[in-house]
């Protein structure tokens, strides 16, 4: 790379300081998982576990065809910046970077991006532009995806902030759509904050327009995405529980939640520990006691597609 992002250097001891707390919240978050699955483990154990192979292949060819979706918007993303990409080379682009989330503070997801998108001649500076991007679009779209889900079952809202009062999820609701129709109708002050964000990651400023047209086929992309991993979620939970009656619905929107609350919480690799105690909190009002370990078979399931796209990552020709 012509350009590498540099980090201030930190005093050792402050730099361990740093170190210890990340340590120590991920160590929190893991012991509260552990207590969601200890508490509940006789519940768990006796349960009569089946695996529904039809369902299983499903939800995960289900979840491939997400990455698909999600590799086209990005395609579209780097469009903007007048780079013509085939699909495939996007798909690998995508899916190899993406595999950095795994490693703490999500940076190395960045690095794979700028690093893969150089190949194709893309420079660094329009690579780390479509990653502020993607996340200022990816990240809002899913939480609208959750909202609206939990308009329609209130109680994936309700139950869960209670304590805000009743009308919180029309507040929270309302909110989100608001950030929303920001991002459509004015990206030119969203792609401010992007520089912003650009110059935190020591990166140089990127300057273009995005079309309203374009960012409304950006932000609708990623809602099909969310919409279509969400589905290949509730196909999973079909698959392990036979007797469950859980709707589409209910999967779509607490999946999307879980997600990206995994994801926000930076000192977790891959958003372990937070996304499974969120996905099973959410999960035993529909499920029972079982909820937390669906979470947890969940992260291998998800591990499973990120292998495979990864590895159809490695087999599409550079």
């Amino acid at each position: 790379m012509d350009q590498v992002i540099t980090k201030s250097k930190k005093p050792p001891f402050k730099q361990f300081l740093i170190l210890s707390l990340k340590v120590v919240i991920v160590g929190v978050l893991i012991y509260f998982l552990f207590r969601q699955v200890s508490n509940h483990w006789e519940e768990i154990k006796q349960y009569h576990w089946t695996i529904d192979y039809q369902y299983l292949i499903l939800s995960i060819l289900v979840g491939l065809f997400t990455f698909s979706i999600m590799a086209t918007v990005w395609k579209k993303i780097i469009g903007t910046f007048g780079f013509k990409l085939r699909i495939r080379d996007a798909f690998r682009i995508v899916y190899l970077s993406d595999l950095g989330r795994y490693i703490p503070g999500k940076i190395w997801q960045l690095f794979g991006i700028l690093y893969l998108a150089k190949q194709k001649g893309i420079p660094p500076e329009q690579a780390g532009a479509s990653f502020v991007l993607v996340q200022m679009f990816a990240i809002p779209a899913s939480f609208l995806v959750f909202v609206i889900c939990a308009q329609i079952e209130s109680a994936l809202l309700i139950d869960q902030i209670g304590f805000l009062g009743e009308k919180a999820s029309y507040f929270l609701t309302g909110s989100m759509i608001a950030i929303c129709l920001v991002l459509i109708f004015w990206p030119s002050g969203i792609l401010k904050i992007g520089n912003w964000l650009l110059r935190r990651l020591k990166r140089q400023e990127v300057k273009f327009r995005l079309d309203k047209k374009v960012a409304m086929t950006i932000f609708l992309g990623y809602c099909i995405g969310w919409t279509c991993y969400g589905t290949a979620f509730w196909l999973f939970v079909r698959a392990v529980t036979a007797d469950s009656n859980i709707s589409p619905v209910v999967c779509i929107g607490l999946f999307n939640a879980a997600y990206q609350i995994g994801y926000l919480t930076l000192v977790a690799p891959g958003g372990f520990g937070p996304r499974e105690l969120v996905m099973g909190t959410m999960l035993t009002p529909f499920v029972g006691p079982i909820g937390p370990a669906i979470a947890i078979a969940a992260r291998l399931w998800a591990i499973i597609i990120e292998t495979l796209a990864a590895l159809i990552a490695l087999i599409i020709r550079k």
